[in-house]
């Protein structure tokens, strides 16, 4: 399918006088989708965006570069699809050839689309919107084609603009593209043209070595069949704290404030904006969101603690635009801790308090997503979680089957199990973990045993589950989800609400709630901390981490 989407991207090109890659490579799927930008100084000095999507990178040339300012409307030009393989090239094209030029890696990372029609429809409509998770640009942004384009020009003209949230700058046109070196080697474009610096880190083909500096970059190094690069093999992620909340502002109970405002310690700004609008329910304001941390948040933090922390946020409730944010921005509340973690320039965000927590809601944070390993400890896998995502047709009947079976495996290899709704149409089983001096155990192993246990479930029953994620097979079937348990992955907190209509929270249950009937929409901002109260679910959890050597034996013996 790829190969047919490149015709015109190979038509351009004569490879036996580019060394640019002919997509010959077979590029292994990751867990998101990435994007690359690609400064580029052809006939005229543009910047390449690039959107991973069905196995290629969409494209679209830039003439001035993105702005960060919502009032800059910046010409997009659509070009032909591009390898995967071309998120690694940094480095000159011969002069001659279609696209001669110097070309740097100016920024990369992953993207989502926002909303509920898929990119691909978006994209047929004229309009995509996505948010961007990069080294230089967050938040979310839109492209929209330029209406009656298409028959008075060979190329497809769009616009790309920035949103209005968080991470937008209005006033300043362009005062991010100052931030002009590589994210891969460091290098400005004047080395990139000599050959000189260090060779560019790969993104896209991970685990091969850096490029040299003055080649012009070298394709085709690793095929499909190629073990990708392993945690392993990898560096130890190093976590060092930037930024703590004093011991006595965690436990203070109001910092001497008081009001309708003010929720422990913490003022609450536009109180009575409404985050999620009325459904079956009353709507939610952002004090409402305030006082749910404030009650559900000595729960949540055990959770949560210790851990890099990304968050939803919504500045305008869930019907404005959203955005994923993980790293620190200025202004931030010095409620929120903040950690280095080696190989990113940029502190992460890491909440170990209640008081932290309502911070973050202060300025409309509605969902967090802890990673996944021991508190302080981001080698060491924590806990394993499973997502039971169904598809569009599938009855949560059929979902709660799935995670009863899926309980049962577990505890044949001698896991205990706990299970949680999401939020949304799936539920979650979660497996703490104990960590074992000796039993060199990493998120290698945490994930191949994770995908093992997912993979014998899929084989075993086909007609109800699989492990691959593309939606068009889903239908009628459960997608096994293993992918969150890697390291610096993800996942929804335990009582977490959710930027979606109803205010659902991801709700812990006792097992003996996971029957037919279960109702996930009852389990909301305004339910959840009273019901809580009254369960007894997860009581036990803090005690039931069990190593994970000894279950993998127990799989292999299966």
């Amino acid at each position: 399918m790829a190969g047919k989407k490149l015709s015109e991207y190979r038509a351009k090109r004569d490879f036996t006088k580019t060394a640019e890659p002919s997509g010959a490579t077979r590029i292994r799927r990751a867990d998101h989708l990435r994007f690359v930008i690609q400064k580029h100084d052809a006939t005229r000095l543009h910047y390449d965006l690039r959107l991973e999507l069905d196995g290629v990178f969409k494209s679209w040339a830039v003439t001035k570069g993105p702005s960060l300012d919502p009032h800059v409307k910046r010409l997009a030009v659509e070009v032909e699809d591009h390898p995967l393989d071309y998120g690694d090239f940094e480095g000159t094209i011969p002069k001659g050839q279609y696209g001669g030029g110097s070309v740097m890696i100016w920024d990369r990372g992953v993207w989502a689309p926002l909303g509920d029609t898929s990119p691909e429809d978006q994209l047929r409509k004229g309009e995509l919107k996505f948010v961007l998770v990069g080294e230089k640009l967050e938040g979310s942004w839109v492209l929209v084609r330029i209406k009656n384009d298409r028959a008075g020009n060979k190329r497809t003209n769009w616009l790309l603009i920035k949103h209005r949230d968080q991470t937008a700058t209005p006033g300043d046109e362009d005062g991010i593209l100052s931030k002009d070196r590589s994210v891969a080697s460091k290098r400005t474009m004047a080395q990139i043209a000599k050959g000189t610096g260090k060779g560019p880190e790969p993104f896209i083909l991970k685990g091969t070595s850096a490029a040299k500096p003055d080649a012009v970059w070298h394709s085709n190094r690793k095929d499909e069949n190629a073990p990708s690069q392993s945690a392993k093999n990898e560096p130890p992620l190093r976590r060092t704290p930037v930024h703590t909340a004093s011991k006595s502002r965690k436990h203070a109970a109001d910092d001497g404030k008081a009001g309708s405002n003010t929720v422990l310690g913490i003022t609450i700004s536009s109180p009575d904006k409404v985050m999620w609008p009325a459904s079956r329910d009353a709507a939610v304001s952002k004090i409402d969101l305030a006082h749910y941390l404030e009650a559900a948040g000595p729960w949540m933090i055990e959770h949560i603690k210790g851990r890099p922390c990304s968050v939803i946020r919504a500045p305008n409730g869930i019907d404005g635009e959203t955005f994923f944010q993980r790293h620190a921005m200025r202004g931030m509340s010095p409620e929120i801790d903040l950690v280095h973690i080696s190989g990113d320039r940029e502190p992460y965000i890491e909440v170990n308090s209640v008081k932290g927590l309502i911070a973050l809601g202060q300025i409309s944070a509605l969902e967090f997503h802890p990673w996944n390993c021991e508190p302080f400890e981001p080698n060491v896998p924590g806990r394993l979680i499973f997502d039971l995502d169904p598809g569009p047709d599938v009855d949560f009947d059929r979902v709660v089957e799935a995670a009863v079976e899926l309980r049962e495996r577990l505890e044949a290899v001698g896991l205990i199990p706990f299970c949680r709704t999401t939020g949304g149409n799936g539920l979650h089983v979660v497996t703490p973990l104990k960590p074992r001096r000796g039993d060199d155990i990493g998120w290698d192993e945490a994930k191949t045993f994770a995908a093992a246990l997912c993979q014998q479930m899929a084989e075993d029953d086909p007609r109800s589950y699989l492990i691959k994620m593309t939606k068009k097979l889903r239908k009628g079937r459960i997608f096994l989800d293993y992918l969150r348990n890697d390291r610096m992955a993800t996942a929804v907190a335990p009582l977490s609400p959710r930027a979606r209509p109803g205010a659902t929270v991801s709700m812990p249950l006792t097992w003996s709630q996971v029957r037919k009937g279960l109702d996930p929409k009852r389990f909301t901002v305004h339910t959840a901390a009273g019901l809580l109260s009254k369960s007894k679910a997860w009581s036990d959890y803090a005690k039931s981490g069990r190593p994970l050597r000894s279950a993998i034996n127990a799989l292999l013996k299966t």
